[in-house]
């Protein structure tokens, strides 16, 4: 985004603290240069890209060229601004090549940003001819003014003249003294700070991009990240359930039943052996269980394999609170939504049998257009708060990853409904 810093303080009489105000007087008495050196460049380039045009072969690359040089000539200029003013300027984009050595240079002669950035050496020739004015008038009247005491004491002038004004006396010598003193304390970095404004409104007009389309690309480009990252996550949690799944548990799995054919072979021989085999066992059968619910929460195969009906079904068998549930969902969202609504639906289950003493609950999953709601309610005691500890707010985290909302009501008594709206293409 373009950025004007403010060539000196706000307050003038700190100046001379300030190294913005000299680097803004240096910058405009380089505008003078620039309109010799850059401009003249600039204007020759413009020239050789016209009158190299119709020369077809010969000319078509002498409008190319002619066309880098004034973009590098803009690119030195923002650089010049950064570096004196701290202004930040976007650049203007170059067309990209077609392959086609003729449709390029026809493009490259009518592109607007070239002519925009030569209009910017047009008129910054008389924009440095009055800042040049300006300067000499901040910085060479004030110190001669505060200086003419001095001249009447050492030299006995008569009278010194300025345009339409005589000094004649050293009293009124000493009030010129301090008018010239409050001009270079006050007016002189005023006028200095507005020209370098008036002087960067006129880089970023006609050497800046457009700042719209810019952040709209970055927005753009920052959401795709962010989607890909979500994705990634929750790829990662599928390889996970399935490393465990296909892993660990099935190793637990055959531990467990070797345990099983090792007690049952011992019979009642060794007690104290079969006691060490039935805690083996049961502590193998316990580890299944844990490994199942922790698969099951990461990313459960009926998702992936089935979509949310099934899912949501599954969880909703295994609830203490009889569940009614609903879903309507065509077509099918990408395996990071489902995801997403998977793991509201499950939490809001798991507290509603943990904390809100209901009766029954419903789910309600409807896809309209591209939004996919989310609705669990439940009869419950009500009096929910998200930051309750209840493991609210890590949705409400979740579900913003995504842009989505996530709204609890739950007035006291009841009931309780939790409604998260996640978009999805």
């Amino acid at each position: 985004m373009t950025t004007i810093a403010s060539p000196v303080p706000g307050r003038p009489w700190r100046l001379w603290r300030s190294p913005y105000l000299w680097l803004a007087t240096i910058h405009l008495l380089g505008d003078s240069v620039v309109v010799l050196t850059s401009g003249v460049l600039a204007l020759v380039a413009v020239c050789v890209a016209l009158l190299g045009w119709p020369l077809a072969y010969l000319g078509i690359p002498l409008t190319r060229a002619a066309s880098k040089v004034v973009y590098a000539l803009a690119k030195w200029e923002r650089a010049r601004a950064r570096i004196t003013r701290g202004q930040e300027v976007l650049p203007l984009v170059r067309p990209e090549p077609s392959g086609s050595r003729i449709a390029d240079a026809r493009r490259a002669i009518t592109d607007p940003g070239l002519w925009r950035q030569f209009l910017y050496y047009v008129l910054l020739l008389p924009a440095a001819t009055f800042w040049l004015l300006l300067i000499v008038f901040a910085w060479s009247v004030p110190p001669v003014l505060i200086t003419l005491p001095f001249f009447f004491s050492k030299f006995a002038a008569r009278q010194a003249q300025f345009g339409p004004f005589v000094v004649s006396t050293g009293h009124e010598a000493m009030a010129a003294a301090l008018i010239g003193l409050l001009l270079l304390v006050f007016v002189s970095p005023v006028l200095m700070r507005t020209a370098s404004m008036l002087d960067g409104h006129l880089a970023r007009i006609y050497l800046g991009g457009d700042e719209t389309g810019a952040l709209t690309e970055r927005v753009s480009r920052l959401v795709t990240s962010r989607q890909q990252v979500v994705d990634s996550a929750e790829a990662e949690r599928r390889r996970m359930e399935r490393d465990l799944h296909d892993g660990a548990q099935q190793r637990l799995v055959s531990l467990a039943m070797t345990l099983g054919r090792a007690k049952n072979r011992l019979g009642d021989t060794d007690p104290g052996v079969r006691a060490l085999i039935e805690d083996a066992h049961s502590e193998a059968l316990q580890a299944i269980a844990e490994i199942r619910d922790l698969t099951r929460g990461l990313h459960p195969p009926i998702l992936t394999d089935r979509g949310l009906d099934a899912a949501i079904s599954a969880v909703a068998a295994r609830s203490p609170v009889p569940v009614r549930v609903s879903v309507e969902v065509d077509p099918r969202p990408s395996l990071t939504i489902e995801s997403i609504a998977y793991f509201v639906v499950t939490e809001a289950l798991t507290n509603v049998a943990k904390h809100a003493a209901a009766a029954q609950a419903e789910v309600r999953i409807t896809r309209v257009g591209d939004v996919l709601r989310v609705e669990v309610t439940d009869d419950g005691r009500g009096g929910a708060q998200p930051d309750g500890g209840t493991g609210l707010q890590g949705l409400a985290d979740r579900v913003a990853g995504v842009d989505g909302r996530l709204s609890l009501t739950s007035p006291v008594g009841g009931p309780t409904v939790l409604t998260a709206e996640v978009p999805c293409t």
